[in-house]
C-alpha cells in the first residue's frame, strides 16, 4: 500500500470503497480464505418484512437427512446478498451443519421499501422477521444465530436486543456500538471521508439508475441478486425504484455536529443507532455475542470493550486483533507488510463456528482476549483495562515526556499545519477495505508539536486508553486536536500506536469513576474564548503494545487530519499556545503494567 501515498489519499479511498462495496468484501483477500468456494443455494425467495415490504432472501442448506433440523445463521446485507455471502465462509459452515440465510435489508439490493435512515427501527425489526421465519422452517430446530461484518455486523448486533426467542446468539465481527463516537465523529469530530465516499457509494448502489433503465444492465451488477422466478429483473426493477427515495447518509450528516442532533426531518440521531444507545435492551435480551475489533481498525476495538462493559453479566467473547478491517490481513505497526492476519482466516472460522456451537449450548463466557502490538503474545482478562495497569503520567515539556511538570509556566506555540494527514491509509481508510500502514507516517512536509520522553528502562505493557489533558489557547473559538502516541525505537523508527482527537467545542467533560463522561450534546457545547487558557481533556482509542527497554514514548499533536477528517476552522489560521509548565501543565497518562510472560492462564495463544 505504500505505494498510494503518491497518489492523492481521497482519490486512493474513493476507489478502494467503490470496490469494496462493489465487491462487498474487504479488498484484501489471501489464497487461504475459505469462503472462496460456496455451497449452492437451496432458494432465492422473497419473504415479508417487519413492515411488509419484500426482503429478497438466499437460503443455503447443509446436507443433512431429511427428518433432521439445524440451527440457522442469519445475516442481514446492507450492500447485496450475493456479495455479502462470500464474507461468511458459506461453505464452512453448511458443512458444519448450519443453515445459513442471508438477506437484501430494506432499500437495498433487490428488497422493496424505502430507507428512512441507516440501521433503522424496521431495519432491525426486520431481522427480527427473518429469524422468525427461519425457525419457522421445516429444516429447522428454532435456534438462529445473528452474524455480521462490518454493517451486517452492526445490524447483527441490534438484532441481538429485540428480545426474539429464536435469537440465541450473535457473532459481530468490525461494528461500532456508536456509530457517532466509533466511527463518522469520533471525538466530535466529521470523518469526512467516510461520510462522502461511503454515503455516495451506497447511495448510487441502492438506485442502479442504469439497471432500471434497462434490464440487460442488470446482469453485471453484484448487488442485483434476483430471486428465483425472476430471470427477467422485473421484481428487482421494481424494488429499485423504491429505492430512489431512499435517505443519504452523506447528505444528512452535513446537518449533523451534536450526538443529539437529528437527521434533517426525522425525530432520530445517528448516536441513537448502535448498542451503546439500547444499553437496557441488551442486558434483558441476554443473546450471548462474539464480538470482534482491531487496534487498528477506526473504534472498532474501543466499540468491542465497550460493548463487553454495557452488557453487564450477559455472555459476552471479546477479541480484539492487530488486522484489517475483516481481519483479512496482519496490520502490527512494528511488523513490515505484508503481514498475514492472526488468527489465520481457518483459525477465525473455528473460533467463530466453536463460539455459536458452545452459545446454542448455553456455554458462551465473558472474556476479553487481545494482541499485543509488537510481539507475538495474546493475552485474556476478565476486565478492562486488566489488573495491574496503572495510569503513569508524563508531562509536557518544551519538547520533552517528563515524570515531572515544569516549575515556570512555559507555553509552547503551534500555528495548526491544515496538510497534516495520516494518510491514504490509516485506521480510519481501514473500513473501506485498506490495510492499515503507518510506515511512512509522519509526513515530513507537515508541522506537527512533537513529545518524546526518555528511554524506558525495563520494558511495559501498554494496555488502555491514554489520556490526554492540555490546557492551551487559541486565537479561534472552533478547532479540533489530535494527538498522536507513537513508539521511538533504538533505531529512530517511529512506530503508530493510537490516536485521539476532540473538537473543542465539545470539550465539557467530567470525570466518573476513573472515565471521563462527554456527551457530546447541544446543550454541553463550550467553544474556547480566543486568547483564553482552557483545559482540553479526552482519551485516545485504546491499544495494548509492549514498550520496550529502549523505546522512548512520543506524542505528537497536530490540529487537521487533511485526507479523513474536516477542518475547524473552516476559515483562518489558528496559532496554540499549549502551557508545558506550572500548576496547570499539560499531560499524557499511559496506562502501563511491566511486563512479564503472564500469570498462569492469563498469557493465551489465541
Amino acid at each position: 500500500m505504500r505505494g498510494a501515498r503518491f497518489l492523492s489519499a481521497r482519490m486512493v479511498a474513493s476507489v478502494l470503497v467503490l470496490a469494496a462495496i462493489s465487491a462487498c468484501a474487504p479488498v484484501a483477500r489471501h489464497a487461504d480464505d475459505p469462503s472462496a468456494d460456496l455451497p449452492q443455494r437451496a432458494q432465492s425467495l422473497y419473504v415479508k418484512g417487519s413492515g411488509g415490504d419484500r426482503l429478497a432472501v438466499d437460503l443455503y442448506l447443509p446436507r443433512h437427512a431429511a427428518n433432521e433440523r439445524v440451527p440457522t445463521l442469519v445475516v442481514s446485507s446492507r450492500y447485496g446478498r450475493r456479495g455479502e455471502v462470500k464474507m461468511h465462509f458459506a461453505n464452512e459452515w453448511t458443512q458444519r451443519g448450519y443453515a445459513l440465510v442471508v438477506f437484501d435489508s430494506v432499500g437495498s439490493g433487490v428488497s422493496s421499501g424505502m430507507r428512512e435512515a441507516e440501521l433503522s427501527d424496521t431495519e432491525i425489526a426486520d431481522v427480527g422477521a427473518i429469524s422468525r421465519w427461519a425457525a419457522s422452517q421445516r429444516w429447522s430446530n428454532g435456534a438462529v444465530v445473528l452474524m455480521g461484518l462490518s454493517y451486517s455486523a452492526d445490524a447483527a448486533d441490534l438484532g441481538a436486543t429485540l428480545g426474539e426467542p429464536a435469537i440465541r446468539a450473535a457473532i459481530v465481527r468490525s461494528a461500532e456500538s456508536d456509530p457517532y463516537r466509533h466511527l463518522f465523529f469520533p471525538g466530535g469530530v466529521a470523518n469526512a471521508m467516510m461520510r462522502d465516499l461511503w454515503g455516495a457509494a451506497v447511495a448510487g448502489k441502492d438506485r442502479s439508475v442504469a439497471c432500471i433503465a434497462d434490464a440487460a444492465a442488470c446482469a453485471g451488477m453484484i448487488h442485483i441478486g434476483p430471486v428465483d422466478g425472476d430471470e427477467s429483473y422485473a421484481e428487482a426493477r421494481t424494488a429499485l425504484r423504491d429505492h430512489l427515495a431512499n435517505a443519504r447518509l452523506d447528505i444528512d450528516l452535513l446537518g449533523v455536529t451534536y450526538a443529539d442532533d437529528p437527521l434533517p426531518g426525522r425525530n432520530f440521531s445517528i448516536a441513537g443507532m448502535g448498542t451503546v444507545a439500547r444499553a437496557d435492551a441488551v442486558r434483558n435480551a441476554r443473546v450471548p455475542a462474539q464480538v470482534w475489533g482491531s487496534w487498528l481498525d477506526a473504534g472498532t476495538a474501543q466499540s468491542a470493550l465497550e460493548r463487553f462493559a454495557l452488557s453487564k453479566g450477559v455472555p459476552v467473547e471479546v477479541r480484539i486483533t492487530a488486522a484489517s478491517h475483516g481481519a483479512y490481513a496482519g496490520a502490527d505497526p512494528f511488523k513490515p507488510q505484508p503481514q498475514p492476519p492472526v488468527p489465520s482466516v481457518q483459525r477465525q472460522f473455528d473460533l467463530l463456528a466453536d463460539f455459536a456451537d458452545r452459545a446454542l449450548a448455553s456455554a458462551a463466557t465473558r472474556t476479553i482476549r487481545y494482541a499485543i502490538l509488537g510481539t507475538d503474545v495474546w493475552r485474556q482478562t476478565l476486565v478492562w483495562p486488566p489488573v495491574g495497569i496503572e495510569p503513569r503520567r508524563f508531562y509536557l515539556g518544551e519538547n520533552d515526556l517528563r515524570d515531572k511538570a515544569g516549575a515556570s509556566e512555559i507555553t509552547v506555540s503551534y500555528k495548526v499545519d491544515f496538510n497534516a494527514t495520516t494518510g491514504a491509509a490509516n485506521r480510519w481508510t481501514a473500513n473501506t477495505g485498506v490495510i492499515p500502514d503507518y510506515a511512512g507516517w509522519p509526513d515530513r512536509n507537515a508541522s506537527l508539536v512533537r513529545f518524546t520522553s526518555a528511554p524506558f528502562t525495563q520494558d511495559f505493557e501498554l494496555a488502555g486508553a491514554p489520556r490526554i489533558a492540555l490546557t492551551l489557547s487559541s486565537t479561534h473559538e472552533d478547532g479540533a486536536v489530535f494527538a498522536y502516541l507513537a513508539v521511538q525505537r533504538p533505531d529512530g523508527r517511529l512506530v503508530y500506536l493510537t490516536e485521539g482527537m476532540l473538537r473543542v467545542l465539545h470539550r465539557r467533560v467530567r470525570e466518573e469513576g476513573g472515565a471521563l463522561e462527554r456527551s457530546f450534546r447541544r446543550a454541553d457545547v463550550q467553544p474556547v474564548v480566543p486568547g483564553e487558557m482552557a483545559r482540553i481533556v479526552f482519551d485516545a482509542f485504546p491499544v495494548a503494545a509492549r514498550i520496550a527497554a529502549g523505546d522512548r514514548l512520543v506524542l505528537l499533536l497536530a490540529g487537521a487530519d487533511r485526507d479523513t477528517f474536516a477542518r475547524y476552522p473552516t476559515t483562518g489560521d489558528p496559532i496554540w499556545s499549549v502551557d508545558v509548565g506550572g500548576a496547570d501543565a499539560s499531560f499524557i497518562d499511559i496506562p502501563l503494567r511491566p511486563w512479564s510472560s503472564g500469570a498462569a492462564g492469563e498469557t493465551q495463544g489465541l
